[in-house]
């Protein structure tokens, strides 16, 4: 019997008999499961009235509230859970995730740490608590954080490559690549990983590991539009003007009008002495401002000068 055939079961015992509690649940759950969260809450509703003290019914309710959008209502169906049944750790952590929701970081800390007191080795609760401390700026609690999630999970890349990003803030660039590494060994398709390797071989001054690594990265994911930027600065940066003037074509025809890259087509034109197409593009860059992530105002002096040069120049011919 497949899910489809067990949801009308349901239902029409329920029909025949509204009272049959047990079916009510598990037609509620299900509806969960199938995305029917409107009827699961219906369901939900009827029976917390019915059984005001059953803790997993409120769980299960805030899970409900959370997939229908109401962070508010979800908090309060988790804190009822954790009232009547305060030692199970998953209605602890989405207590905590709840709080998280809700802009209750403090709280939402607590209970991931009441979570860790019941089982030490949940590497999802050190995790939660290692990103919540990264959103703080406290780098060194979210570091140690994250490394006993690896701990308790070696396989967790996610643990892995908060725990780069933040060795790489806190400036300890080899540690933070030997963690993307990691991450591309525990998931060779998380082009996150290529970026940031590939920025660490710029920042180091490879030229052509970080063009490697971001063409990985855009293998991986085609609309990273980041890594398109990246290794377009680094074609015009290293010379390679045809390799350049190719790809930012390339992104256009893909990506469609684009600030950021017209202005990369006006920089390598400019160097290859083409001031016609320079001018050309840069008007096209401050065409589309939204793209645009050049100071505006420099760009629109910086074809103004070139204008007025070139007017000046003509004038003295």
């Amino acid at each position: 019997m497949n899910d489809i055939q067990r949801f009308e079961n349901l239902k029409k015992t329920i029909e025949n008999d509204p009272t049959n509690f047990q079916a009510r649940r598990e037609l509620a759950v299900l509806c969960l499961d199938l995305g029917f969260d409107q009827v699961a809450m219906k369901h939900l509703s009827y029976l917390i009235g019915v059984f005001p003290n059953d803790a997993n019914l409120y769980f299960n309710a805030g899970i409900c509230w959370e997939k229908l959008k109401h962070p508010k209502y979800a908090l309060n169906a988790y804190k009822k859970a954790v009232e009547l049944k305060g030692d199970d750790p998953d209605f602890l952590y989405n207590l905590a995730l709840a709080c998280e929701a809700n802009g209750l970081d403090d709280e939402a800390i607590l209970n991931l740490k009441k979570v860790i007191c019941i089982k030490s080795d949940d590497s999802n609760a050190f995790f939660s608590i290692g990103v919540l401390y990264a959103k703080r700026g406290e780098s060194d609690k979210a570091i140690k954080c994250f490394k006993k999630a690896i701990v308790n999970n070696y396989s967790d890349y996610f643990a892995h490559f908060h725990l780069a990003q933040q060795y790489k803030k806190t400036g300890q660039v080899d540690k933070a690549f030997e963690e993307y590494s990691k991450v591309i060994e525990l998931s060779p398709d998380y082009s996150w990983a290529y970026y940031n390797i590939a920025q660490i071989y710029w920042e180091r001054n490879d030229a052509k590991n970080a063009i490697l690594m971001l063409r990985k990265t855009i293998e991986k994911n085609k609309k990273d539009i980041d890594a398109c930027k990246l290794l377009a600065n680094i074609y015009i940066n290293s010379g390679d003007e045809k390799q350049a003037l190719r790809f930012v074509a390339a992104v256009l025809k893909q990506f469609g009008h684009n600030g950021d890259f017209y202005y990369f087509a006006a920089k390598i034109y400019e160097k290859i002495k083409n001031y016609e197409l320079y001018a050309k593009n840069l008007e096209l860059a401050l065409n589309y401002p939204q793209t645009l992530t050049y100071n505006h105002s420099a760009v629109q002096k910086e074809l103004m000068q070139f204008r007025k040069n070139a007017k000046n120049a003509a004038e003295n011919v």
